[in-house]
């Protein structure tokens, strides 16, 4: 599934799911989402970042979906692996759903398509897996060509994004720094130097996995649908958003995963 709320949520409820005009939304368990006059919305839709973290539309992250009210859960089995709902318009599509579980304001009657969220706030810590440009596609992993006797860095094969100077970490995954992580200040993809050395030797053949973040504020992106953190995304030079990390796990490859807070700049309705 997509991103999950580890500690703090704000609040927990139900809200609608979006039918803006003739656009239905689909919103999917573990999916950032947002609320509001500002994002032109009846109801929770995706979280559309756009912009140097998100100075074009000024979204607001309001939550991360936790639920929904569909009785036989809709689950997505080729690309996210998780729950979905879409919204319906028409009195005869509500009347026709099979629905159950609403509290709060929207009673248990009400039968249009509403989704349980995890409201977030600058406190809220969140999980989100890191992966390759697409979901379940584990960041590539490199395999050394020049290494180092001094620890200082190394040459391999390309990695799937070009680095943010101090922000990105890497982690050796095999060979005398094995289990270690390291930040990155080079811009490159290939040619890897670090200021804190790596403490063993770096020989032809170990391997190197590297995340496009790196601990405390630091700039990343999520994929198209807010499900995972994006590694291949561009967070120098197009979209990205600003995030807190507190923790970062490569060691195992396609369950990579970062532990992080969004920035409150993030939940400002207007930036600049």
């Amino acid at each position: 599934m997509g991103f999950q709320v580890v500690k703090n949520p704000v609040h927990v409820g139900w809200y609608p799911v979006d039918y803006n005009n003739v656009t239905a939304q689909t919103v999917y368990v573990g999916q950032f989402v947002t609320l509001g006059v500002a994002d032109s919305c009846s109801g929770v839709k995706p979280w559309a970042i756009a912009g140097a973290a998100d100075t074009t539309t000024d979204h607001v992250p309001i939550g991360i979906v936790v639920g929904t009210n569909n009785r036989t859960p809709l689950f997505d089995a080729t690309t996210y692996k998780t729950e979905y709902i879409t919204a319906v318009q028409s009195q005869a599509n509500q009347l026709a759903r099979d629905f159950y579980g609403a509290e709060g304001m929207f009673g248990k009657s009400d039968p249009q398509a509403l989704v349980q969220v995890a409201f977030l706030g600058p406190q809220t810590v969140i999980k989100g897996q890191i992966f390759n440009a697409a979901y379940g596609t584990a960041p590539t992993v490199q395999t050394v060509t020049t290494g180092s006797t001094t620890g200082a860095g190394y040459t391999a094969n390309a990695s799937e994004f070009t680095p943010v100077a101090y922000n990105a970490t890497f982690y050796c995954r095999s060979g005398a720094n094995r289990g270690l992580y390291r930040v990155s200040y080079d811009t490159s993809t290939t040619t890897k130097t670090f200021y804190v050395y790596w403490p063993h030797d770096i020989a032809v053949g170990d391997t190197f996995v590297g995340s496009n973040m790196a601990l405390g504020t630091c700039t990343a992106m999520f994929d198209s649908t807010g499900q995972f953190i994006d590694n291949s995304a561009a967070v120098a030079t197009t979209n990205y958003i600003y995030v807190d990390v507190l923790e970062l796990n490569l060691e195992t490859a396609g369950s990579e995963y970062a532990l992080f807070r969004l920035n409150p700049l993030q939940f400002l309705g207007v930036r600049a």
